[in-house]
This record gives structure tokens, C-alpha cells and sequence, in this order.
């Protein structure tokens, strides 16, 4: 009988510095998250690093893709972490897939695979230990030896990067008043927003602004990469597409101008085969576009490179994305409805 353990020695001391929480963060939902943060992880691994995916999202997707359905380990959960505060963080899973195959050409075998699963509750919770934190004061703070919420976030995450050299979080549909949200932007390293056409890039203004406010007194502040996934017919008439090149696609092209390398060149188009592949997409052992993305990503997140903030404020990027991505949004809508004020309640003699 096989044991039910795998042993996790620590990184070494250079390694464990070096450790990273990419979160992958979009208000718009269905623009590739999930896909993007699995594709990202097993690319990670792929290539030799240990890699925790950490669903934040309480949809539960990413934990749900990576084969874990929601009646198993139901104790061993995101809620479980923020319910037991006063715990060790002695939880998640690490799974072992027979079909990982290291990338061709890496010095290393593959990375081992950590999985926090998501849970149906974990805001529910995150909020209840909030209000702890609010309402009991010093004397919870005592018990957990935890400030606030996110000092106890930050740990845990700290527990964890001894371990893994990736920690990758798939992340809610959402954005102010989500708590979860707001711990992941404050103790990520970069955020990976994804963009699969023009709706997803005409909340860049908004998904920005609150990364900004949410991180302006972190010591720390994340940086930011956009990458195009699942990118569609949304722009039709507008952009080119005789051709597979994604720099003839009118949302990257707008984006790159005005982000410059904060945008990935590298791209992965919406396919059907890709759409409906339970190998390819994740990068378990075929290589697709999202490897050829996720190792662009990995470049540039380990690479030398401006803040996104910094950049954002000193070139006026955000408002000028939102007036060149509105120009198309008015050319896209050739026929426009027309709009007039109801009158209620209407009698025959009017």
C-alpha cells in the first residue's frame, strides 16, 4: 500500500528569496483566469519549479480543472484557512499527474504541483475573520499573533514560498468589496490580467485604478503584465484578420501602443480545438500557443522592468487607453439603437 504523503523539503535559502505569487486578475468574467493561471502553473513546473495553485475564486474553476471535484476534501479548503487562524497552515494537496511532461529542452524534470483547493465559503469566512480582527482587537490579535487579515495572509503566503517557487492564484470576477481579491492584489508579486477583446480591455481604466488604491502604502507594490488569450471576432471591420498574426488584432494593437511592454507580443487566439482540449491548453505535454505565451511570461515577470503604476501616472496610459479603445467601440456599433425617456402611466387622451 502506497503511502498518502509526499515529502516537501525546503527550498533552498537563494530560492526561497527569489519565490513568487503571480495572480491572474480580471473584473470580467469568462476572459481566461482560469485557463491562463492553469496554463502559466504547468508551464512553471514544466520547466522544474514547484508550483501551488491557489484558487481564490469561490466558482472553484481552477480547483475543479485541476481534477478535484467539490465533494472531496472538503477540510482541507480555502475556508479551512481562514476558519482556523489559530492553526498551523498545514493543508492543501499536492497532486501528481501521469501525463506532466517536462518542456523539451529543460535541464530539469518537472516541478512538484501544490493545490489549494477553492471553497464555495472562503469569502464567507475571509470576512468573518476580518470582523474578528475589527471587532476583538488586541486580544485576537494575541491568540493568532496576526495584526489584521492581510498580516495574516501575507504569512501564511510567506509559509508557503518555502516550499514553492511559484505560488499562482486564479482570482473572482470582481473588484471592490471582494476581500479575497484585495489579499491576492496585496501580497502578489505581478498580477497577469488577462484580455479576450474589447469589453475585458475597456475595463483596463477601472481593474487599474483600484490595483493603484488598493497598493499605493505597500512597501512592495505588485507589477503588471497583459496578455491576450481566447481573443475573438469582437473587433470585426476594424482589426485585420486574413491573417493569424495578433498584431493585427485592433484591441492588442491599441493596448501595445499605449503599454509597450507591459503587453505580451504573444498571444493565444480562440480555437476550437484548443477550447475543447484537455491536453493542450493546460501544457500538460503538448505545446500550443499558451506555451509559447507562458514562457514570454515567465521572461518577462523574472526580468528587469518599470512599474506598471509608476508608468501609468507618468504617461497618462489610463485615460489615453480608455479614449483610443472608446473610438472603437463607437466604430464597432455602426447601427446604434436610439434611446428616449419613458413616460409611465399614459392615458388615451395624451
Amino acid at each position: 500500500m502506497g503511502k498518502n504523503f509526499v515529502r516537501m523539503p525546503e527550498l533552498a535559502e537563494d530560492k526561497r528569496q527569489k519565490a513568487k505569487l503571480i495572480a491572474v486578475m480580471n473584473n470580467k468574467g469568462g476572459c481566461g483566469k482560469t485557463t491562463t493561471a492553469m496554463a502559466l502553473g504547468m508551464y512553471l513546473s514544466r520547466i522544474g519549479n514547484n508550483v501551488l495553485f491557489w484558487d481564490n475564486d469561490p466558482q472553484c474553476n481552477l480547483t475543479q480543472r485541476l481534477g478535484l471535484p467539490d465533494d472531496e476534501r472538503k477540510e482541507g479548503r480555502l475556508d479551512t484557512l481562514f476558519k482556523d487562524a489559530e492553526k498551523n497552515p498545514d493543508m492543501s494537496l499536492i497532486a501528481e499527474y501521469p501525463y506532466l511532461q517536462r518542456i523539451p529542452g529543460s535541464k530539469e524534470g518537472t516541478g512538484k504541483i501544490g493545490v489549494m483547493p477553492g471553497s464555495h465559503m472562503s469569502e464567507s469566512y475571509a470576512n468573518s475573520l476580518a470582523d474578528m480582527y475589527q471587532k476583538h482587537g488586541k486580544e485576537f490579535q494575541d491568540r493568532t499573533h496576526y495584526t489584521s487579515i492581510y498580516h495574516f495572509f501575507r504569512e501564511r503566503i510567506a509559509f508557503y514560498k518555502r516550499y514553492y517557487d511559484y505560488i499562482v492564484v486564479d482570482t473572482a470576477p470582481a473588484l471592490e468589496g471582494n476581500i479575497l481579491n484585495t489579499l491576492a492584489l496585496r501580497t502578489a508579486n505581478d498580477v497577469v490580467m488577462p484580455i479576450d477583446g474589447l469589453e475585458a480591455a475597456l475595463g483596463v481604466r477601472q481593474l487599474l485604478n483600484w490595483m493603484d488604491v488598493q497598493t499605493t502604502a505597500l512597501d512592495h507594490r505588485p507589477n503588471g503584465l497583459f496578455v491576450m488569450v481566447k481573443y475573438q471576432m469582437d473587433t470585426k471591420g476594424i482589426g485585420d484578420y486574413s491573417t493569424d498574426k495578433i498584431s493585427r488584432n485592433a484591441v492588442f494593437s491599441i493596448i501595445k501602443s499605449v503599454f509597450g511592454d507591459f503587453v505580451c507580443d504573444n498571444g493565444v487566439r480562440e480555437l476550437r480545438s484548443l477550447r475543447h482540449s484537455t491536453k493542450g491548453v493546460p501544457g500538460f505535454g503538448g505545446k500550443t500557443e499558451y506555451t509559447t505565451l507562458c514562457d514570454e511570461l515567465v521572461r518577462k515577470i523574472n526580468g528587469k522592468r518599470d512599474n506598471i503604476f509608476d508608468f501609468s501616472m507618468k504617461n497618462g496610459a489610463i485615460r489615453d487607453i480608455e479614449l483610443r479603445l472608446s473610438d472603437i467601440e463607437r466604430k464597432v456599433r455602426k447601427r446604434k439603437p436610439k434611446f428616449k425617456t419613458p413616460k409611465y402611466g399614459v392615458t388615451d387622451e395624451e
